[in-house]
């Protein structure tokens, strides 16, 4: 009996290429292994497990993966900050890629991927325990790990916008993520995710990733910039996260019954 660890997780780009829109994911907050299993069966092609955003540890981080084990979700962890271990232990214990937060130069993006890469192509250590099966075939996971494995730098300031096409021309980059929050403060109007100096941003992050043939992903603050932004061209577009669509779903329950 073959054990649905030992067949490849599910890439990134897969998702994207086998979607006949843009590629829709969550992002996970609650560390919650139950959580991950769910969305392991509902038509996402993505998600991010958020350590950067959560109180997420790294056995969460483990427990989710297990759980998201045979679906054909893509399972992405989203490291607390640009750190050559972290992305490492990530991809070792079995995330198809990492997405890595504020990365606002190419140096910093060539960083990221060398983590995600095995030599020649990076610097990745290898130690695949769980990612190979636990040893089942670690020839195999080498020969494979890079071509499947998916770096995304996150674009999160005015310096990362500025030097998105810098950023996007990196080897080893695979995707640019837009940041929305976080670059709404940077850009001077927190909590404001629309008017001229975002579209200009997402524009331009646009650009720079199809002028280097990378996937380009943002996060949707609401249905109808999730709808604008597949619009506009995101390949990428992640809807929420499952913290706040349970306490929106919970709001719905408690109105329809006062109602």
């Amino acid at each position: 009996m073959s054990h649905p660890l030992l067949s490849p997780v599910p890439s990134l780009a897969e998702a994207v290429d086998g979607s006949s829109g843009p590629a829709l994911g969550l992002f996970l907050l609650s560390g919650s292994s139950l959580l991950a299993e769910l969305c392991g069966t509902l038509p996402l092609q993505w998600v991010v497990l958020d350590m950067e955003a959560s109180a997420m540890s790294k056995q969460d981080a483990l427990h989710m993966l297990q759980a998201l084990t045979g679906s054909s979700c893509a399972p992405i962890v989203r490291v607390p900050y640009l750190n050559h271990h972290l992305i490492e232990h990530a991809l070792d214990v079995g995330a198809a890629g990492v997405m890595v937060p504020k990365v606002d130069t190419p140096e910093a993006a060539a960083a990221a991927a060398a983590a995600c890469r095995f030599p020649p192509e990076g610097q990745r250590g290898i130690n695949p325990v769980r990612a190979s099966g636990y040893f089942a075939d670690v020839a195999g996971y080498l020969a494979k790990a890079n071509a499947r494995t998916s770096c995304v730098v996150q674009i999160e300031s005015a310096l990362a916008v500025e030097n998105a096409d810098a950023i996007a021309a990196t080897p080893g980059v695979d995707a640019l993520f837009l940041g929305m929050g976080d670059l709404a403060c940077a850009l001077g109007q927190p909590g404001v995710m629309t008017g001229p100096a975002m579209d200009e941003a997402r524009a331009a992050v646009l650009r720079a990733a199809r002028a280097h043939g990378k996937q380009a992903g943002i996060f949707a603050y609401a249905p109808e910039l999730a709808r604008a932004y597949a619009a506009e061209g995101f390949e990428l577009i992640a809807f929420g996260n499952e913290v706040k669509l349970l306490r929106d779903a919970i709001l719905s329950g408690i109105d329809s019954l006062a109602s």
